[in-house]
Parts: C-alpha cells; structure tokens; sequence
C-alpha cells in the first residue's frame, strides 16, 4: 500500500512552504495538484516555485502544458498517480500540495461519470423542487446513510444530487465512487489529507501582501512577453485568476492600481470557495498555518501513516 500526504486548504494560506517542510523532513517528491502552475510560462501570477526549491526538492506536474491547452480533472489525475507510483517506487513520500478541490477530489477519491437520461433528470429535479430541506435530509438518511452522514445537512446541491443518484441508478452515491476509487490507476493508494486554515483577516492581509510581491516581482511584464510571443487572451491558461485583469491594464489601459485592487478582490472570493469546498471533505485534519507547531505535527503525521501501512 503507497501512502500520500496531501496538504490543502485556501491560496496563500502556506501549502507550497509546508509541501517543502514535509519534503525535507520525511524524503519526500511534492506533486503540485495546482491547475494553474501546470501551465509553462504562467510563473510569477500562479506563485510557482522557483528553480531553487524545485532543486531542493523535487516537484512534479509543473509546466506540462502550454497556455493553449486545456487542462481537466481527469487527465490531470491520471498524471498525478502516474508520478505518485513512481515516487513511492523510488522508496520516498508523496506529498500533494494544492488548492484546486476538484482536482484534489478527483486524485484522491475519483470522478464518475453516470450516464442518466436527461429527461430523468429533468424530471427528479422538478420533483424535489418543492420540497423542504428537512424532508430531503430525512428520504436520503432512509435512502443512503453514508451520504446523509457525510453531506453537511445544509448543503441542499449535494443532498439532491446524491438522492438523485440513488433514485436513477438504485445505487448508493458512495458505491460508484468506491467503484471509481478501485479502478487500477488509484487501487492500492491511501490519501492522508491534512488542511491549513487561518482567520480570515489574516488571509486576506497574506493574499494582499502577495498580489503585491507578485506586482514588484514582474507580473506585468511577464504578461506582456506572453502577448508579445503571441498568447491569445483566450486561450485556457490566459484565462488564470489575475491575468485576464492584466491583460486589461496593458490592452485597455485600465490603471495598474485599479487592475491589482481587482486581483486582490478576486483573489479574496476565490479564497472563500476554496475554504467553502475543502470544508465539505471528509477525513482532514485541520492546522491553524500561523500555530507554531503545525507543521512539526504534520511531519509526525506523515511518518506515522508510513510506518502504519509499511511504507
């Protein structure tokens, strides 16, 4: 059995700093799971690490795909546990380090895609239309108790989503997903997640502090070579949170000041889904990032699921 750590949690919250920490300590490969840092040239605004830390510890999925291309979920699973084999094939720790949930999600638990009719489904979603949270919760607790226990109780999308399963297929949301979890390229890996939060203030002080580094750093001028060198604005990579904005400045003249103020406020929303979406996961044990010993008690962690499985 391979074990994996992953550490995840909202931007600028400290993931990459505690993915290097881990690394060190416990001969670990970190495996970016950051969508954005997959693309080549998009460095400064997607906060990649530099060529001393990818020196210092090897880093994987980094700077697969050009600006161009798109990425997806499933594909980039598939890389993942490609790299997670060969990593644990070398005798070290995987260590997965990103905010991207889906991907998170997809690496660790599957994606499934169940084929149901549309007009099924067209159909289930009228007739749950009208129905009282309360009556939802108490059908699927009848229907499939995993869910209704790890669903929280007013998360009304997943609540319907999983009775919506179960109704079309007669199987258990949590049964395709185990199915999924077996298939050959994730069967024989245990995930041991552990997330970093921090008070919101103090998030948002961190996120605006790196907007600005990223500003001194040369963000715009990266920004400019890629449109020089003949990135399209459209394209999927072009499309990464702060480099639409300017794209903006230097197209439209939008004013740097107001351009970063944008970025900073985007960046602050994007923070709140991602909380919003790791909270609603399942087996995290969650740090305060700013708590001295955090990173200390995640190196313990990660050597004793090792030495639990065998590693």
């Amino acid at each position: 059995m391979i074990t994996a750590l992953v550490i995840l949690g909202p931007t600028a919250c400290g993931k990459s700093a505690a993915a290097m920490h881990v690394a060190a300590r416990c001969d670990g490969e970190i495996v970016s799971v950051d969508s954005r840092q997959a693309y080549r040239s998009l460095d400064i605004g997607t906060a990649k690490p530099g060529a001393e830390e990818r020196r210092a510890v090897p880093h994987h999925l980094i700077d697969i795909l050009d600006p161009s291309e798109k990425c997806d979920a499933a594909s980039f699973a598939r890389l993942a546990h490609e790299a997670i084999r060969a990593i644990a094939g070398r005798g070290s720790l995987p260590v997965l380090a990103g905010g991207s949930g889906l991907y998170v999600r997809a690496i660790c638990d599957g994606l499934f895609d169940i084929s149901l009719s549309p007009a099924a489904r067209a159909a289930f979603a009228m007739s749950a239309r009208d129905v009282s949270d309360e009556e939802l919760r108490r059908r699927l607790a009848a229907a499939d108790p995993e869910s209704a226990r790890r669903i929280h109780p007013n998360d009304r999308y997943r609540i319907v989503r999983a009775l919506e399963v179960f109704e079309l297929t007669g199987m258990p949301i949590g049964e395709h997903l185990k199915r999924s979890a077996s298939a050959p390229d994730r069967a024989g890996v245990r995930f041991v997640r552990v997330g970093l939060e921090l008070p919101r203030v103090e998030l948002h002080r961190r996120i605006d502090a790196r907007t600005a580094a990223m500003f001194e750093r040369g963000w715009v001028g990266e920004v400019r070579a890629l449109l020089e060198a003949g990135a399209d604005p459209d394209w999927p990579g072009m499309k990464t949170l702060g480099y639409p904005q300017i794209v903006s400045h230097l197209l439209e003249d939008v004013p740097v000041e107001e351009t970063a103020k944008r970025i900073r406020e985007l960046t602050h929303q994007y923070a709140k889904r991602q909380i919003t979406w790791f909270k609603k996961e399942i087996d995290v044990v969650w740090f305060r990032a700013d708590e001295g010993t955090a990173l200390e008690r995640i190196v313990h962690i990660a050597r004793g699921a090792r030495r639990a499985k065998g590693d």
